[in-house]
């Protein structure tokens, strides 16, 4: 199959579907497949893209409006002259940019994957949207529930795909990357790291978590907790986190393109989310046999288990976050028992060739029922 990846994302920005696309697209390539990511030139998501596959082609577009002239027809080019059989969208401007110029060659089929719910109830939406796609596909039956509310994306039309990530050179415990990770950092060897991964934005919840930690470092005065990201909220966090005196408890240490040796490094993660469609984090948080402290929230329950490899607390609510954390703390054999738990999940249910299976299934039905049809 010839299949095309089209992401708008800002040049700055990297989140959890930039990296399903990355995952995808390299396990698409290794199958056979020739596949493009198309993006906005520059962009962090198309650099990333390039160092991680040579054989995954990049075509850069200047994006601008929903239904620029210019772009639609330097896609619709790309298509006729390369065959596409597949073309998968990601924001609503790709479903536009995209969807049109699949339409305009009249061949390809448009697959929405669908990270964060974006749907929205509106005529432009009602009317365009299911025009323009021929599937979608969503990790979290959480997700699937939240864009057919509306009800113009027929739940038939949607494909429950769990994302799965890479196994990786880290065996954890390790008390080498323990002490890596403590070196690295400046961090006192008895420490306790506490990790948090992901963009510095509302919906991660990371305000809850400060809040949480003065009642936390009281109980547990060794807890470091380790923030991995940046985001618009980065000052207004540091500045929280000095009001209440916890600087020496806070690192926060930007935006990596891997986290590995953290998470090998750390001894729990911490994701306070408000929304969380998924949570490609909680996987490698897994993948490193970390406990795991969440919100019960969106896709989140069905990716850990609750009492088995994490503990579930309401968004929102710094007392109860503050309460698992010390639940978890407190019972040193409970976090190993967590620990190797979400391991075994992982192994079990979120492998990337266990999601690039299950993907490829669906594309590969869905050209031949078009050719079919055709």
């Amino acid at each position: 199959m010839n299949i095309l990846f089209l992401n708008s994302i800002e040049k700055e920005t990297y989140g959890g579907m930039e990296e399903w696309i990355r995952l995808a697209a390299s396990g698409l390539t290794q199958r056979g497949h020739s596949v493009t990511a198309a993006g906005r030139a520059g962009s962090d998501y198309l650099r990333r893209m390039a160092e991680t596959s040579t054989s995954v082609g990049i075509l850069e577009l200047d994006i601008s409006g929903d239904f620029n002239p210019v772009t639609i027809s330097k896609l619709r080019k790309f298509m006729s002259v390369h065959e596409t059989d597949i073309v998968v969208v990601n924001f609503n401007k790709d479903i536009r940019l995209g969807g049109l110029a699949a339409r305009w060659v009249d061949g390809p089929r448009v697959i929405w994957s669908v990270g964060l719910d974006i749907s929205k109830d509106n005529l432009v939406h009602r009317y365009l949207t299911p025009r323009l796609i021929d599937g979608v596909i969503v990790p979290s039956q959480a997700l699937k529930r939240q864009i057919t509310r509306f009800g113009y994306i027929k739940t038939g039309t949607v494909e429950v795909i769990p994302i799965g990530i890479d196994d990786n050179d880290f065996v954890r415990p390790s008390r080498k990357a323990a002490l890596d990770l403590r070196r690295r950092y400046g961090l006192p060897k008895a420490c306790t790291v506490a990790v948090t991964a992901g963009r510095f934005v509302e919906q991660k919840g990371h305000r809850y978590l400060i809040e949480a930690a003065s009642a936390i470092v009281k109980q547990h005065p060794e807890v470091i907790f380790l923030f991995l990201g940046d985001g618009p909220l980065h000052g207004k966090l540091q500045s929280r986190i000095a009001d209440l005196n916890l600087e020496k408890h806070f690192v926060l240490a930007g935006m990596l393109d891997n986290i590995d040796s953290e998470l090998a490094g750390a001894d729990l993660m911490i994701h306070p989310s408000i929304e969380e469609p998924f949570g490609i984090v909680l996987l490698e948080g897994m993948r490193a046999g970390l406990p795991i402290v969440a919100s019960r929230v969106g896709g989140i329950p069905e990716v850990v288990i609750e009492g088995e490899t994490a503990t579930l607390v309401e968004p929102c609510n710094a007392k109860q976050l503050s309460e698992a954390v010390h639940g978890l703390l407190a019972a040193p054999s409970k976090m190993e028992s967590f620990g190797l738990a979400g391991q075994r999940r992982w192994r079990a249910e979120f492998r990337v060739d266990t999601m690039i299976d299950k993907l490829e299934e669906y594309l590969t039905t869905l050209v031949a029922q078009m050719s079919h049809h055709g």
